[in-house]
């Protein structure tokens, strides 16, 4: 580990050199989804089983903005390594050597976990969320549903459920630091547990406590994940 103190410019000018080029891949990642729009537009409708023929516009920006949406989102998740990447550089002298080395498995590690957080979205909350919120009122509503709306909300679950499953990454990083600890885990369950219920609850959409419980019980299941983590970290600290 490095123990001598960095002056703070030095802090600002790196933080400032590696938001440029997470900035950098963001744009590239972000035209090239753009050029796609057509297929991840329909990707993005697959999970309401084709419930959505089609999708209002009821403004002459409202679709270009939710183009734009949908590939600044869909560069975020190319973009993932790469910002993973540069968290890691950030932090690095401040680890002790030999967790200087791992650098590849926290890459890897953090981009499996944000993309399997966004499938189990996609796959199993969103299909199940969109079930129920087009089946109330069906016979005597016609649901007229805007481009910006549907992609917000799709968008919000499926980035939402990348950056849960993060947990792990963001526990073992702290643990390293001398910030978190196993123990101040373990004795704030109850707390998190709370905590838990409140972010599943604003991260589902639906009101039935089924839907809220899909999101839950995996993040309960991460924060668990998460004390084994901080005490493996511990250990190697």
């Amino acid at each position: 580990m490095n123990d001598k103190p960095q002056p703070l410019h030095m802090h600002l000018d790196e933080i400032r050199k590696r938001l440029l080029v997470c900035f950098f891949f963001l744009a590239v990642f972000s035209i090239l989804c753009f050029i796609f729009m057509d297929p991840l537009l329909d990707l993005l409708k697959r999970p309401a089983g084709g419930e959505l023929k089609q999708l209002a516009v009821f403004s002459p920006t409202a679709a270009i903005l939710s183009f734009m949406t949908i590939a600044v989102s869909g560069g975020l998740i190319l973009s993932t390594p790469i910002f993973l990447y540069q968290v890691w550089r950030f932090i690095l002298p401040a680890l002790e050597p030999e967790s200087q080395k791992k650098g590849l498995v926290f890459i890897s590690s953090g981009t499996l976990l944000f993309l399997s957080g966004s499938c189990l979205s996609y796959l199993l909350l969103l299909p199940a969320s969109l079930r129920f919120l087009l089946s109330v009122g069906k016979e005597d509503l016609i649901f007229l549903i805007s481009l910006d709306a549907y992609v917000s909300f799709v968008l919000l679950l499926i980035l939402g459920g990348g950056l849960i499953f993060e947990m792990p990454m963001l526990t073992y990083v702290l643990a390293q630091l001398g910030i978190l600890t196993a123990d101040q885990m373990l004795r704030g369950w109850k707390m998190a547990i709370v905590l838990v219920l409140f972010g599943a609850a604003f991260l589902t959409p639906t009101p039935d406590a089924f839907n809220m419980m899909l999101m839950a019980m995996p993040m309960f299941v991460l924060y668990l994940l998460s004390i084994s983590v901080a005490k493996f970290a511990e250990r190697k600290h």
